[in-house]
């Protein structure tokens, strides 16, 4: 039953898509490039891009800027709040799943200031993130998991991502249940590549609005 289950989901490209936030960063510093130095780099980005080379260095070369000034415009970057949001199927779901389970968390790579600020921007700061830098660990690392079954303890666990490269190993080897989420096409991360058998998710769906069918929500 859902009313005995935690609920634990990874954030980037589960969530939402990690590149609206990519998206987002570049158009911040567009922006900010373009108020301070009086210079359009959106074409600069998209052709970095597209020759997939460092897009820093490349607004550095535009703006004929040393290449120590790339650490101010990452920090702008990774500082910036971001215009992102939550599809209505994942709001819709997330609601439904926040009302009938016994908890929800958030178990989330990165640093702790722009995790916590997409957080805000997905108006989820309700619900309790995990983040890496505040644990000192990244995933698989087993803290964070161990942390969640001390606080709610003999209970069911499921936890919900994308990256088959860390997300599920290890609340595979506490004997949690695992849900990947199949790429839509969007993902920074690819799932195309070859795994042992423990980091693939117990069962895979192809949408967030799946989960309705797998905790038997009424939609």
């Amino acid at each position: 039953m859902l009313s005995n289950t935690v609920v634990v989901f990874d954030l980037d490209d589960t969530l939402y898509h990690e590149v609206d936030y990519q998206h987002s960063g570049y158009q911040y510093l567009i922006n900010l490039c373009a108020r301070l130095f009086q210079k359009d780099i959106s074409e600069i980005i998209t052709l970095a891009k597209n020759n997939k080379s460092d897009v820093l260095d490349a607004i550095c070369d535009h703006l004929q800027l040393p290449h120590d000034v790339k650490l101010s415009l990452l920090w702008q970057y990774r500082l910036h709040v971001p215009s992102i949001t939550l599809s209505n199927d994942v709001s819709r779901t997330l609601g439904a799943i926040k009302k009938h389970a016994q908890a929800v968390a958030i178990i989330t790579d990165g640093r702790e200031i722009s995790q916590r600020l997409k957080i805000e921007a997905l108006g989820l700061s309700d619900i309790e993130t995990l983040v890496s830098e505040g644990w000192g660990e990244t995933k698989p690392g087993i803290k964070r998991f161990k942390y969640l079954m001390a606080k709610y303890p003999n209970k069911h666990y499921v936890y919900i991502g994308d990256n088959i490269k860390k997300d599920f190993v290890t609340p595979n080897k506490l004997g949690w249940q695992t849900v990947g989420i199949l790429d839509s096409g969007k993902n920074v991360h690819s799932q195309n590549i070859e795994v042992e058998t423990g980091f693939l998710p117990n069962t895979w769906i192809k949408s967030f609005k799946q989960l309705h069918n797998y905790f038997e929500l009424k939609t």
